[in-house]
This record gives C-alpha cells, structure tokens and sequence, in this order.
C-alpha cells in the first residue's frame, strides 16, 4: 500500500542521501521537472549511484524519468535500470502510444540486462485532459502498468482552471 510518495530533486545530493530515513511507504527519485536541462546528465548519475549505494529497505523505489517527447528518457532508462527500480513514472502520458514506446523501450534494456519482462513496472502520469480521456487506454496499454498517477500542477493548467 502507497499511503505516502516523497518526491527527491534527483539533482540534490542533500535530499537524496537522506531520503532512505524519512519513513514513506515510497522515494520517487525526480529526474524530469525538478532538474533543469543542463543538470539532466548529473542528476542521472546521482540517481544512479542512490540507487547503487543506499539501503532503502522497505521503500519502494520510483523514477520520474523525462517524458518519451525529450531527448532525455532513453538515457534515463539505461542509467537507472540496472538498478532495478521498482517503477518507472512516466510522466506526460497522452495515451496507449506513450506507454508502448516506453515498455517497448524497457523491454530492450531489461533483455540487455538479462532481467525477465516486467521486471520494472510501469506508472503513467496523467497531466492532461487528453491523458484523462484516454486513461483507461492506458492502463490497459501494457501488463507493465501498475498504478495511474494523477499529476494535479500540470493538469489544472492544461485546463486552464484553479487549483483549490
């Protein structure tokens, strides 16, 4: 059960070292929005090594990698997978189409790796009203996908409304 989700800035040692000793049920480790263009590369590694060096014993580990529309998603994914995240938040999702290039994507990495399939699931975010209207589409994409996400900042401005 998911009761608490602590997003960490994957280009923040700080947050990063201490994130396994905060007690959520999962650490999402944020290499998308948190992280600006020139720190993409940095925070990866970061991420990377988290991931290598720390315990986080029970946690659950999740990365927000950059969305399937950037240049950055495919590097995210070869980066972090031998590390075995539990799932990859995929954020951006429109529809069924961005979740098979990702889970076609992973599938290639996890054989390079010698992983079964589905070894890493899948979390879509859905930001847009478009992602809404197709999201039962996209959870039906792919037997990778575990859990919707609801990303609620992008969302309201994709609708043009107010968040309360």
């Amino acid at each position: 059960m998911r009761r608490s989700m602590l997003f960490l800035p994957g280009n923040n040692p700080n947050m990063l070292i201490n994130g396994n000793c905060l007690g959520s049920d999962a650490v999402i480790f944020d290499l998308e929005d948190a992280v600006a263009p020139s720190e993409k590369d940095a925070a990866r590694i970061l991420v990377r090594n988290t991931m290598k060096y720390l315990d986080f014993r029970d946690c659950e580990i999740i990365v927000r990698i950059n969305s399937i529309d950037t240049e950055y998603w495919m590097q995210d994914v070869d980066e972090i997978l031998p590390y075995k995240p539990n799932l990859i938040l995929l954020p951006k999702t429109n529809g069924p189409q961005d979740v098979l290039a990702a889970d076609a994507y992973i599938s290639q990495v996890e054989e390079k790796l010698g992983y079964e399939k589905n070894t890493v699931g899948l979390m879509p975010l859905i930001e847009t009203a478009l992602g809404v209207e197709t999201a039962f589409a996209i959870a039906s994409a792919s037997s990778r996908v575990e859990a919707l996400f609801l990303g609620a900042e992008d969302l309201t401005s994709d609708l043009r409304c107010k968040r309360t």
